[in-house]
């Protein structure tokens, strides 16, 4: 701490820390005492023990001061006798400790523990039990690692330290299986190549994938690197694992290049109810050039087609709508009604031929468009419906085609998006094909 501009100096610090050790090693106790309390004050069996703990416990599990409490606990309680099994403790504020924490971890010097009622299961696995063992082996094993790699750090700073320690291997991986999954590499690496890098023998195995990443042109994750001596069916070499451990430098290390499969999947298109195709009988005759050469009869005809269709007469209705267009001088709007006669009727292409008729005569007539574009859907013709019947939305609004609108737009992307899943997936094959001829050449 700063202090009227005196600054400690590392000199002070050394000191105060030397001071503070030997502090704790003179007043440190060779045992260390704590309260364990059974009960309330007052009540019949409470106990209110002191436990003078060996510093050899620190690593003991609290199941042995339980055990110790309750030893003593039964010797002065004989005709209440408790169960090391049916308890735990608890600390002051009701947080559990667990039978396998460590006393040293779990308690201080002076501390009050409850012995509470109610069995607490283990954190790790029960002394005694096979995962217990295996536990303790892992641990075991886990310290000889550690031991290993001490002993190893001692061997090289001392190999260092005489100029003995190569710094740089050269170390060889050779292709024994490649699977680029479709993807388009632009690599020419191939089953039986060999690539040689210069790297440091403490690199680890996932270092060494990334140095050769671009020369055999596939990404670390897409690398399995094998030692020879146990092959393919062997296990895939750890990629933290360092170089030194697990090869020399003579030996040439196997890899298995596989990429996850591009292929597309391609969907099946389900069925359309509303898609009829086109009919097989012939279109009416298309409204002849010129001025109408009878407009009373012209009208008379559309007022007759109209009752007619009220009345549910459809060939009737197209009967007389062809007289009436036959007159010459047809309007968008005669033409509309019969393309809708057409289509009720059954008859999709006609009515398509009558809508687009009608969108020569008036580019602007709404009604042409939807007709048009509910001819096409029926036609199977998706694209152009969904065109049609979105002009037709801009030029007058209708909520009756957004239904046929949404269809007919989802529909065409996804035959597209079939179309090109197909086309992707024959130029993956067709690659795959002239790269198998081209090695066997």
């Amino acid at each position: 701490r700063q202090l009227d501009g005196w600054l400690p100096t590392a000199r002070d610090v050394a000191a105060a820390f030397a001071v503070r050790q030997i502090a704790h090693s003179s007043c440190g106790l060779s045992t260390m005492k704590i309260y364990a309390i059974k009960g309330s004050e007052g009540q019949p069996g409470y106990l209110k023990q002191s436990m003078k703990l060996p510093k050899s416990w620190a690593t003991k599990p609290l199941l042995e001061v339980l055990k110790l409490f309750c030893q003593t606990y039964n010797k002065k309680f004989p005709d209440a006798q408790i169960d090391i099994d049916a308890y735990h403790f608890e600390r002051p504020l009701g947080s559990t400790l667990f039978p396998d924490d460590h006393v040293g971890a779990a308690l201080t010097e002076y501390c009050d523990v409850f012995v509470v009622e109610g069995a607490v299961k283990y954190k790790g696995p029960p002394p005694g039990t096979a995962a217990a063992a295996e536990a303790a082996e892992a641990e075991e094993r886990k310290r000889q690692e550690e031991e290993a790699a001490r002993r190893t750090a001692e061997e090289e700073a001392k190999l260092a330290a005489e100029g003995k320690l190569k710094d740089q291997w050269r170390v060889r991986v050779r292709c024994i299986a490649l699977d680029r999954g479709g993807m388009d590499v632009k690599s020419q690496y191939k089953v039986g190549d060999v690539v040689g890098v210069t790297i440091e023998p403490h690199a680890t195995v996932g270092m060494l994938s990334n140095r050769i990443g671009l020369m055999v042109g596939a990404h670390p994750k897409h690398q399995f690197i094998y030692h020879p001596r146990e092959g393919i069916a062997g296990t895939v070499l750890d990629p933290l694992a360092k170089l030194k451990d697990v090869c020399s430098e003579q030996v040439v290390l196997e890899l298995v290049i596989k990429m996850p499969d591009t292929r597309k999947v391609i969907e099946e298109l389900s069925d359309d109810e509303g898609c009829s195709g086109p009919e097989e009988a012939a279109a009416p005759a298309a409204a002849p050039e010129g001025d109408c050469s009878d407009f009373e009869k012209q009208c008379s005809l559309k007022a007759e087609a109209d009752e007619l269709k009220m009345a549910g007469d459809l060939p009737g209705c197209l009967a007389k709508l062809d007289e009436a267009v036959a007159l010459g001088g047809a309007s968008a709007q005669l033409v509309c009604k019969r393309a809708e006669a057409l289509l009720k009727s059954g008859r999709p292409k006609a009515a398509e031929t009558d809508a687009a008729a009608a969108l020569a005569l008036n580019p602007d007539s709404a009604k042409a468009y939807k007709l048009r574009g509910k001819a096409r859907r029926k036609l199977g013709d998706y694209d152009g419906a969904a065109a049609d019947l979105g002009q037709a939305q801009r030029i007058d609004y209708d909520d009756s085609v957004i239904d046929d609108l949404k269809y007919c737009s989802k529909r065409s992307a996804k035959i597209r998006a079939i179309a090109l899943a197909a086309e992707h997936n024959a130029k993956l094959d067709g690659d795959g094909a002239a790269a198998a001829e081209g090695e066997k050449a």
